[in-house]
């Protein structure tokens, strides 16, 4: 047996004890009835489904579902090769349409992940230094890492604190690095809060050799114009800033995309990333759902989505507010995070939601620092009000005291859910 170092340990510990408690690595159930985003059939029972990231409800949009068919009837489920040899048309005609959704240059990526892992080492070099915002999605470090192990330098900042932030840049500048690289997240897919932008765009006009790139993945589609998300949803993207999103997130397809402000960047990454070079390509069929949610985004169908969206989560926050149930998240963002403690009190708290028939992320140590831990609410078109409200309603019985002070030979499981989920939405929606 090869033994783990003590942090693998810990990690493997943590992930195997959550699968164990029934709070991850969990496998959905078919039904009878087709999924619908809103329900969850584990263990055979039902679930709300408060963890889900297709913010818009798009996965089970027809035109997608359409588009998917479509493309795997003319062009088959896969299309075996790199696209450094020949690539499916379906590629030209996304991209030719996400250069009219976003600002600047596109490279589709098979999947985000990859395309940070293309795109940092190309444009970052041994004589560089990157800066990693504190709750930067773990994607972003994977890559970073690829650049230290050449030479990069790497050094950390407080999450979303730009007076931090220029005490680093100015200390780095002191140790002649060619160029800095701040790297973090557009929405910090754990807390739901957004980036500072505009306190960014000063620090990028103020210091000539500063650089951005930015993981908008949960800020996409649900937000900005076109749904370009929260960084370019005003059209523009600064000239020293790159930008990442996911499809596979709001946008309910498959894949990366990676925004540059010029095209020399997009082309070099485009002929060099080795993710792109070296990996496979985006299936048909999840370019076809890609490019039917890439017409929906420029229709005049997606603003109206959107609005329903904000004004669910604004329902939530306001209520969770006069009833004093603890949000940490100050945005109004899909994502709400409620602070709990370490994991085992998140485990419990999770399981408790369990019974009663809901389930929700738990964002847990190393994703959260060690203590602060917590649930992880997703807000989607596809839950009602009515289902907003059952959530609150359960967690507002709570003592979170309970599971801030519980150990894990105390975590106590409830009684059998209840069948109290409201089975369809409230009439005056």
């Amino acid at each position: 047996m090869i033994p783990l170092n003590a942090e693998k340990q810990f990690f493997f510990d943590t992930m195997r004890y959550a699968r164990k408690a029934g709070v991850g690595y969990q496998e959905l159930q078919e039904g009878e009835q087709p999924f619908d985003g809103r329900l969850l059939n584990i263990r055979g029972h039902e679930f709300l489904n408060f963890a889900n990231c297709c913010y818009l409800g798009l996965e089970t949009h027809p035109d997608i579902k359409a588009g998917t068919i479509r493309a795997t009837e003319k062009f088959g489920s896969l299309l075996s090769n790199s696209r450094s040899y020949f690539s499916s048309p379906l590629y030209s005609q996304l991209e030719a349409l996400l250069d009219k959704m976003l600002p600047g240059y596109q490279v589709v990526t098979t999947t985000t992940t990859l395309g940070h892992c293309s795109t940092l080492p190309v444009m970052i070099d041994a004589e560089d230094a990157i800066i990693l915002d504190q709750y930067a999605h773990n994607s972003i470090r994977m890559a970073a890492q690829l650049c230290q192990a050449t030479g990069t330098k790497m050094a950390m900042t407080r999450n979303n604190d730009y007076n931090h932030l220029q005490k680093v840049i100015k200390r780095l500048q002191k140790q002649n690095v060619r160029n800095i690289w701040y790297l973090a997240d557009g929405l910090y897919s754990m807390q739901g809060e957004f980036i500072k932008l505009k306190e960014l765009k000063d620090l990028l006009n103020q210091y000539e050799h500063l650089y951005t790139y930015i993981d908008d993945a949960h800020g996409f589609s649900w937000t900005g114009k076109n749904g370009a998300g929260y960084v370019m949803g005003n059209g523009e993207i600064h000239p020293k800033m790159i930008v990442a999103v996911s499809m596979c997130k709001s946008f309910g397809a498959f894949g990366g995309i990676i925004s540059f402000p010029n095209k020399e960047w997009a082309e070099r990454v485009r002929l060099l990333g080795q993710t792109l070079i070296f990996s496979a390509p985006i299936s048909p069929p999840i370019l076809g759902a890609a490019i039917a949610s890439a017409k929906l985004h420029m229709s005049d169908n997606l603003p109206g989505m959107q609005q329903e969206l904000l004004e669910k989560i604004r329902y939530f926050r306001s209520r969770c507010k006069a009833l004093n149930i603890p949000l940490k998240t100050k945005d109004e963002t899909p994502v709400q995070f409620i602070e709990v403690g370490d994991n085992n009190a998140v485990y419990a708290l999770n399981q408790h939601l369990q019974n009663k028939g809901i389930y929700v992320t738990s964002a847990i140590y190393p994703a959260m620092p060690k203590k602060h831990g917590g649930i992880r609410v997703s807000i989607t078109r596809h839950l009602t009000l009515a289902d907003l409200d059952y959530f609150i309603d359960q967690f507002r019985q709570l003592d979170l005291h309970k599971y801030r002070d519980v150990t894990a030979h105390t975590v106590q499981h409830e009684p059998s859910r209840p069948s109290t989920i409201p089975s369809t939405p409230l009439e005056t929606e």
